[in-house]
């Protein structure tokens, strides 16, 4: 059997194996669902369609669940139980954490850029029915995360292990140490895995403004993850950066801060800042070889 239809075998296991595997977690969120909370499936498919979502807790618990057996569990499946090429998990040195920060600003000054970007050009690359598609999509996810975020310190915690902790996890496994790693090999071309795989990444996020923006940050993990091949710089990269909206998104409804002077704050430093950065690491040549 050739490589290309090995990687192409993978990719439609995996495609099952996903399906599979979300299924019979969101069937068990359900379970743990109604036996601590005593809720019905049609109550909280009611709740989320009705857009109130009374049941923040169960809403927790369901995208925990979902997001193990989306991406956490069939990734660990494909790497220690059908023998695919598992990553490398290699502890950091100095330098790298310098490089990580490094790259920290530049992602989250040159996406606040891309994200002005996405809102003029989304509309107008776009489908009309997809684009609608995805606003929408996009709108339910906003909501529902402003939900999230509570007041109480036990509250917050939670939310790093949910919105930070895990995403950073299992997103990395799933999209660069497999997705990648099999259109590469379908390809036969890296940039053109790490490329298709940030598209599907984006378009997954169903975040329409954030798209652009989105599929930048996933090409730089891409390139990182492939040139230094240790699966936990990109894991701790992608972390601090859902960290870091999390924090503002807390820092909002604790009323810390007007998200108004975010917006400034990030218009006036970050994005001139993160542009002297981006400068400056080119300009050195500092990534990983």
């Amino acid at each position: 059997m050739s490589k290309t239809k090995s990687f192409l075998n993978y990719f439609f296991i995996t495609i099952a194996i996903v399906l599979l595997s979300k299924i019979s977690f969101n069937f068990l969120a359900l379970k743990f669902i109604k036996s601590v909370w005593g809720l019905e499936t049609l109550e909280i498919y009611n709740d989320l369609q009705s857009g109130k979502f009374n049941y923040v807790y169960a809403h927790k618990f369901l995208a925990l669940f979902d997001q193990i057996g989306t991406f956490l569990l069939p990734s660990i499946i494909i790497f220690y139980f059908l023998k695919f090429n598992h990553p490398r998990f290699i502890t950091p040195k100095n330098n790298d954490y310098l490089k990580l920060l490094y790259f920290l600003i530049i992602l989250i000054g040159i996406t606040q850029i891309l994200v002005h970007f996405s809102t003029y050009f989304n509309n107008k690359i776009l489908p009309n029915s997809f684009y609608n598609y995805l606003q929408k999509q996009q709108e339910f996810n906003i909501s529902l995360q402003e939900k999230f975020v509570g007041k109480s310190f036990l509250n917050f915690t939670f939310n790093i292990f949910l919105l930070a902790v895990i995403p950073a996890i299992g997103e990395e496994l799933f999209f660069r140490a497999l997705i990648q790693k099999i259109f590469k090999g379908i390809f036969k071309n890296y940039i053109l895995g790490i490329v298709i795989t940030s598209l599907i990444f984006g378009l997954l996020h169903f975040q329409i403004d954030n798209l652009i923006a989105i599929i930048f940050a996933s090409i730089i993990f891409g390139f990182i993850y492939e040139k230094s091949e240790n699966i936990l710089l990109t894991i701790i990269l992608h972390f601090c950066f859902n960290l870091f909206a999390l924090i503002n998104m807390q820092a909002i409804k604790l009323e810390i801060i007007e998200e108004n002077e975010i917006y400034n704050f990030g218009n006036y430093f970050l994005i001139p800042f993160s542009v002297v950065m981006l400068i400056y690491v080119y300009k050195k040549k500092i990534f990983w070889r």
